[in-house]
């Protein structure tokens, strides 16, 4: 009678332990995603509204939404820890895939950037890395711990980090590739670099660009150049001279709902994705962009939240990686709308269409769930 009263007494303790765990999860983080989605999906459908080839897009991207969640309650279920173990796997196993798609990549675009699968759905393996990048980032720098005092083990994370970026950038894919340094540069920083080392790669790092620039594709090159020049070529400005009316048009409070002439007769292009803050502002103004800042800062706040409560650096970094690379996606994304920064391609986070991006982000997301309910330190 007393063993089973014990066993029943250490059960309960199980039970109540995990409970405990969940009361960490952070709802206003994933309450602000949510309601992003709901916003990007309405404004999903206003921008490919009776468009016959765009028709299904807000229902996928309901699709993918829902599978997101799921990832996040089920990645959060699972002790981060668990994926430093794994770190190295993971990183052969993106680097395997992308050398991969070079052979078997479908092309599209110019760009040979995806797995087809049966015909049914597409794998981005370039969205893939870049989850990856923060997990064995994070975990290259929480190993070392005081070495990184040491400039060499700095030399071989920029390694680390440079391999995948240059194989995403062959592809070519130049904003996910900016996306794995803005992950290793954050965690970097993060990790406490020495101001004498963060001088030498500032200058190692000036004197590449004209390599860097000669390995960029003739298409990029021109972006920055008409970029800094748009008399040179103001054809190749259109989407940018567009997406700057479109925002000029929306006033202070927008045109309404499925109202905006610049969006529904189809003069802003590439609206649903890289250009959707900008009949965002067309439809609800400077307010409702206001808001969606706003929201993203809630976002960047609550992860790096979460990072500074973080039980150990390997929690931190996953946690600083991983709110780094959201934020600096809506930044370049906001900051490309306004032209303010050239055209990279980069989509609004959890707010532009698309499939492959939106569940990296969710996966990206589980996982920093995962660290926040683990804050406590507890045993079975």
């Amino acid at each position: 009678m007393s063993t089973l009263f014990s066993r029943k007494s250490r059960t309960g303790s199980v039970i109540s332990s995990r409970r405990e765990l969940w009361k960490n999860f952070d709802w206003l983080l994933i309450i602000t995603v949510a309601l992003l989605l709901t916003i990007g999906t309405a404004m999903i459908r206003s921008s490919t509204f009776e468009h016959p080839t765009l028709y299904d897009t807000p229902r996928q991207q309901i699709q993918y939404a829902i599978v997101g969640f799921a990832l996040i309650w089920l990645l959060a279920s699972i002790d981060y820890r668990y994926w430093k173990s794994l770190s190295k796997f993971i990183y052969v196993l993106i680097i395997m895939a992308l050398l991969l798609l070079f052979v078997l990549g479908v092309v599209a675009g110019g760009a040979q950037r995806w797995f087809e699968f049966f015909g049914l759905f597409y794998i981005q393996p370039s969205e893939l890395a870049k989850i990856g990048s923060v997990i064995w980032i994070a975990s290259f720098f929480a190993n070392r711990g005081n070495q990184l005092n040491q400039f060499r083990w700095i030399i071989l994370s920029i390694l680390h980090a440079g391999i995948p970026a240059a194989l995403v950038m062959a592809q070519p894919d130049l904003s996910s590739a900016v996306m794995i340094i803005v992950v290793w540069l954050s965690i970097l920083w993060t990790a406490g670099v020495r101001p004498q080392h963060l001088a030498i790669l500032s200058g190692v790092s000036i004197a590449s660009l004209p390599a860097i620039w000669l390995l960029m594709e003739e298409y990029q090159r021109n972006r920055v150049i008409n970029f800094l020049n748009p008399a040179l070529d103001p054809g190749a400005q259109y989407n940018v001279r567009q997406a700057i009316i479109s925002i000029g048009s929306g006033g202070w409070f927008g045109q309404g709902y499925n109202q905006a002439s610049q969006v529904q007769l189809r003069f802003l292009k590439v609206r649903h994705t890289d250009f959707i803050f900008s009949a965002t502002a067309a439809e609800f103004g400077l307010l409702g962009v206001i808001v969606i800042m706003l929201l993203f800062v809630v976002i960047a706040w609550r992860i790096f939240r979460i990072g500074n409560n973080a039980q150990d650096a390997f929690g931190a970094y996953l946690c600083y990686g991983m709110g780094s690379m959201i934020f600096a996606q809506a930044f370049f994304n906001i900051g490309m709308n306004l032209n303010l920064l050239p055209v990279i391609g980069l989509p609004l986070p959890f707010f532009s269409y698309g499939g492959s991006a939106l569940i990296t982000l969710m996966i990206g997301l589980g996982i920093v769930q995962s660290v926040a309910i683990n804050q406590n330190k507890y045993e079975y």
